[in-house]
């Protein structure tokens, strides 16, 4: 009876109560209603029946999801960090979801100029407040989305130190300090004009407006009053502002300069037990809308994973996988241990990074969670062949 309505109950104890009180022919009426009955349950059970049908063809959609289609081009960031997560991401599209991936290789400002036009579908590392103006104006203008989050456990400073500098200077702990002349002695170089040298952030990334001023004013340098104190060092490449680093911690001389984490190279220097020393500045939140050009530290970065719009239709499916991902510091750190063990290996450096996404995929099972079931036994079986 667990389809009869209310109102059939309520008519069954109606009948119930005249065929006890009154002469008439009981039997008729009680016919009559369990007709009703019945018939109220047969409807009931075929809108069950339907509402099964519909449950089970939206499962027999999903069970059959389709993968595959164009090719899907990612941007090459140049640091190892955003490559290496490239190169995992890209295996597991190639073998996990049946699309050809490819990367275009550059800076960080023409690539997300690529990223808003469409010539780039997918960028693994988008550094906000670092982007702050393009990104909103690519969001705003519906070129861009954020499907995801990469490196979560992240830091970044313009002024840093070797701890043994600190130690053997213990007044110099703020980017006021560089203002003596006995600091500015201990960066300069011989043609520094008496000024400390500052190895700084690489033309064409994000950082680089930040310390040197972008379209709407004065960056770091010039707000902490530091033009006739700091002379900015392009390094060039990030491969030579690690070079001048290992340098200078190699014969324990004195070095200013830009950095972030999570990398190995900072995670071998020291950085997490302190051999590394970030120079007093104001805090963010002393700036306007947090923006450290304005000349306050760097807050800790919020890092997207970056689609142009024209994916979504082709690549829906993409879009749960990268929110899934979690490329924290440990899996960061994982994989730039595999890639250091490597990367002389190889004859170019998209090699090198392929093999390290095969050594990271095969030594960790932390990505597992990030893909459907039918991508992860996909993506083991190429894994397996390699």
């Amino acid at each position: 009876m667990k389809y009869i309505s209310m109102m059939t109950l309520l008519g069954l104890s109606m009948v119930f109560a005249v065929a006890c009180s009154s002469t008439a022919e009981p039997e008729v009426i009680v016919q009559e209603v369990v007709k009703e009955v019945e018939v109220v349950k047969e409807v009931e059970v075929v809108k069950e029946v339907e509402v099964v049908k519909e449950v089970v063809k939206e499962v027999e959609v999903e069970a059959v999801q389709e993968y595959g289609g164009r090719e899907i081009v990612f941007g090459g960031l140049n640091w190892n960090s955003a490559l290496i997560q490239n190169a995992v991401a890209r295996y597991i599209i190639e073998n996990g979801f049946n699309h050809e991936t490819s990367q275009i290789e550059g800076a960080t400002v023409p690539l997300f100029q690529g990223l808003r036009k469409g010539d780039v579908d997918l960028t693994m590392e988008i550094w906000l407040p670092n982007q702050n103006d393009a990104w909103n104006e690519g969001v705003k203008a519906g070129e861009v989305i954020p499907v995801g989050k990469s490196l979560e456990d992240n830091w970044q400073s313009s002024f840093l130190i070797p701890a043994y500098v600190q130690e053997a200077n213990p007044d110099l702990d703020s980017v006021e300090d560089l203002k003596d002349d006995k600091y500015k002695a201990l960066f300069a170089e011989p043609d520094s004009d008496g000024k400390a040298v500052l190895y700084g952030c690489m033309s064409g990334w994000g950082c680089n407006g930040i310390q040197l001023g972008n379209d709407t004013g004065d960056g770091q340098i010039t707000n902490y009053g530091l033009d006739d104190h700091v002379k900015f060092l392009d390094p060039g490449t990030n491969g030579a502002l690690d070079a001048a680093i290992e340098g200078a911690f190699a014969k324990e001389e004195p070095i200013l300069f830009y950095y972030w984490g999570p990398t190995s190279l900072m995670h071998n220097l020291g950085y997490a037990e302190g051999k590394i020393v970030d120079l007093d500045q104001p805090d963010p939140s002393e700036c306007p809308n947090n923006d450290p050009v304005h000349g306050c530290a760097i807050p800790a970065a919020e890092i997207m994973i970056a689609m142009n719009t024209n994916l979504v239709q082709d690549a829906p499916y993409l879009i749960p996988f990268f929110q899934a991902w979690d490329w924290s510091a440990g899996n960061q750190l994982l994989a730039e241990g595999f890639y250091a063990d490597i990367a002389d290996d190889y004859g170019t450096a998209e090699e090198a990074f392929e093999a390290t996404a095969i050594s990271y995929l095969n030594g960790s099972e932390n990505w597992h969670s990030w893909v459907p079931a039918d991508v992860l036994e996909d993506v083991l079986s190429a894994l397996a062949a390699e």
